[in-house]
This record gives C-alpha cells, structure tokens and sequence, in this order.
C-alpha cells in the first residue's frame, strides 16, 4: 500500500504538469516529468511540494439525467439540482446534509447514474450510493467502506459501471481497484492490486474493466472474478479513462504518447506521440478518435493511429471532452470552451465552429453531454449548462454555495 502525503491532480498542474512550451522550454519540461516520476514512485517525499491540502476540494464535476443536474461540489457535497433549462435550477437534496457537519472531501471525477441511485467516489476514501429521490442513504444506498476507518486513501477516479456483472468499480490512491454489488454494496471480490495511485476511471465492455495506474502500466481485469486478464507497461503515468474502440484499448500517457493495445491479448496494435501528456480520456464518434493532450491540441486520428487532423486551443486540455450532434466539445484549462467540427477536411482555423469563454472558471472536471447541452463544472464552484445548436448559449449559472454567478 502507498503511504505517506499524496500530490492530488491540482498539485501536478501547479508543480509539474507543463502547459503549451516553445521548444526552448523543452529541457525544463524533460526535467519536470523525471521530477514527476520521482514523486509518483516515491510519495514519502512528496511532502517536498505542494501537499493534499492545496487540492483537497475537487474539481466540481456535473452529470445530468432525467430532468436532474448532480453535482460533487467543492465544499465536499453532493447536490442534486431541478433543470428547467432556461429558468434555471431548483437545489433538491444536499448529501451529507449541512447540519451534519461531514463533507465527502471533494469529487475530482463524473458521478455515475444507475438506475435509482447516484454513485460518488470521494476524496475522503468512500464510494457513496445516494438514493437519487431523498438524497440519503436510506431505501437501498450504502457507503464502502463502513464505519469510520481511521485513514482511507482518496479516491481521484471516478466509479464505473458493469451491467453484466452489476457491479460498481472503484479504484483507489492505494493502488487498489474494488468491485461492488450496485445494489447492496457487497464486496464482490479481493480488491485488485495495481504497483501505484490509480487515477484512472475505469471503461467496461463486456465483462471487463481497462485501466491505467501511476505505476506506468494500462490492465485489463475481468470483472466476474477480478482476475488479471493482461497489462501492458507505457513510458509514464496512465491517468485518464481508457477508450474501448474497434477491438482496441485507446489510452494516453505521460509518457507524451497514445496507446491502442489489442482488447484479446494486450498486444500493442499501434501508438501516436505527441508532444505533451495525455491526461484527458479520448472520445470517438464511431469513426475518429479524439485525444486532448496538455499542449492544448486536439488530435484527430483515424483507426488506425494516423493522424487526419490537429487543432490548437490554446489552452491545456484537463477536462475530457465530449460529442454533442453539432460537433466535439472542448473545455480549456483556463475557461475557453470551443465547438469543433468533426470533419476530416483539413479546415484551418475554420474547424472552431463557435467559442465561449467562462471567464475566470478554470475547468478541469470531466464535460458532461446530454443532448444538445454540456455541463460544465469549474473551480470557481460554479455550474453551468451550455445549449449547443452552431452557437454557444448559456441556459443558466449555478454556484454551489452561494446560488447565484457572477458571470454567466
């Protein structure tokens, strides 16, 4: 098990984690990632920069489902809000409820929506299962692990859902990832034990969960028994979530390269390096994939590894991006959300069909997609929904404290 003080996501933006270089700038970054390396495999030094405290709030992620907004909100709740698109929001629970004077740490990554419930993975170490309706744990909801064990390691990934197995997944700092049953929250097996903090939010297709670890390496674990199915080891650090794509496991590195590995026998199929990590998951439409790299690019690439296109930002790309009908939607680090088209042609400066700027919102919480609107989560607490139609229109703001935005 890991011990010691841990460097949350926040730190290694603050600390390490390169924004857009010149190539002047190369050498610095070369030695910040060895400096990277150093803190992941040894984090009894980590006391040496900046600690858990400096990130402990979150990143403020939304989802959204059946008229309803959930929100892991920096001041260590979940709140769970009424959507009446453009006349607002309406706060319908509170989880733990204020009076109680508990708070969940903060949630870095997409609460998961199954059926009647709402599952958290906190930064305090718990995985929560909230009843969507009263907001509490009654009525079927759970925490794991119960009771109050004195130190629990966080949880920086997100849950994950196996409807085959009907389990919930969550992996942890401690290098563990744990299977649950989604509606009694037993432990369905021995936690699996990666060589590293898993950051990674795990992707499931038919029975098997794929996963990236600090200790470099992308697993694919079969979910019935959790048992290792293969492994294959990158050049660096695997933090976001694995796309499953055309018998093909897409998962970056920061190692500055992507990796498609073989769903049957983790063999290698084909990389595609660029100049930056990959911290953010890739998407696809069915057809393209694309990657958001911390240079602040989005790469467009086809089955096969080549590249088709690249598009600039300008910003470092934290955020996972996600497709609406109009196109593929982009947060920036810094508060710049872009529309794109999806298209193979090469189209230039053309390719940004609209841009909104947030403002001072920076935006490192996973988008979330849902028709023609994208909810976006920032670390200025704030909330939004954002109808996307050709254009940009912001349908209403919500803080998660203090109710009302100061800029929409």
């Amino acid at each position: 098990m890991l011990s010691g003080k841990h460097n949350l996501p926040g730190d290694y933006f603050a600390q390490t984690a390169p924004s857009k270089t010149s190539p002047s700038q190369e050498a610095s970054l070369d030695w910040r990632l060895l400096v990277l390396c150093f803190v992941v495999l040894l984090p009894l030094l980590a006391g040496c920069t900046r600690g858990i405290e400096s990130e402990s709030s979150g990143w403020n992620p939304p989802a959204s489902q059946d008229g309803a907004v959930y929100v892991g909100t920096k001041q260590g709740q979940v709140k769970a809000y009424i959507d009446n698109g453009f006349e607002g929001v309406r706060e319908s629970w509170t989880f733990p409820p204020p009076q109680t004077q508990a708070d969940l740490g903060g949630v870095f990554n997409t609460p998961l929506i199954v059926g009647d419930f709402v599952y958290v993975s906190a930064q305090s170490g718990f995985l929560y299962a909230i009843n969507r309706e009263t907001g509490t744990m009654a009525d079927g909801g759970w925490q794991r692990p119960q009771g109050q064990p004195e130190e629990l390691e966080p949880l920086i990934a997100g849950p994950a859902y196996d409807p085959v197995n009907d389990l919930i997944l969550a992996p942890s700092e401690d290098g563990r990832l744990h299977a649950y049953t989604a509606k009694s929250g037993d432990q369905a097996w021995n936690p699996f034990r990666t060589g590293a903090a898993i950051w990674s939010t795990p992707a499931v297709d038919d029975g098997i969960g794929y996963f990236g670890s600090h200790d470099h390496n992308i697993y694919a674990v079969t979910l019935n028994d959790g048992k290792e199915l293969w492994h294959y080891e990158t050049g660096g650090v695997v933090a976001g979530k694995p796309l499953v794509f055309d018998g093909k496991v897409i998962a970056g590195s920061f190692d500055k390269s992507l990796y498609a590995i073989s769903v049957e026998d983790g063999s290698l199929e084909w990389t595609f390096e660029a100049d930056n990590w990959f911290w953010a998951g890739a998407v696809t439409d069915g057809s393209t994939i694309f990657a958001p790299n911390m240079n602040g690019s989005i790469y467009a690439l086809d089955r096969n590894g080549n590249l088709l296109w690249q598009h600039d930002i300008g910003s470092s790309l934290v955020s996972s991006p996600v497709l609406v009908p109009s196109g593929l939607v982009v947060a920036g680090k810094e508060g710049k959300l872009v529309l794109l088209d999806t298209g193979s042609a090469n189209l230039g400066l053309q390719r940004e069909l609209s841009n909104l700027s947030l403002g001072d919102a920076e935006v490192k919480a996973p988008l979330f997609a849902d028709g023609d609107s994208v909810y976006v989560g920032s670390q200025d607490s704030t909330v939004r929904r954002i109808e996307i139609k050709g254009g940009q229109v912001v349908m209403w703001c919500r803080h998660t404290e203090k109710t009302l935005c100061e800029n929409n």
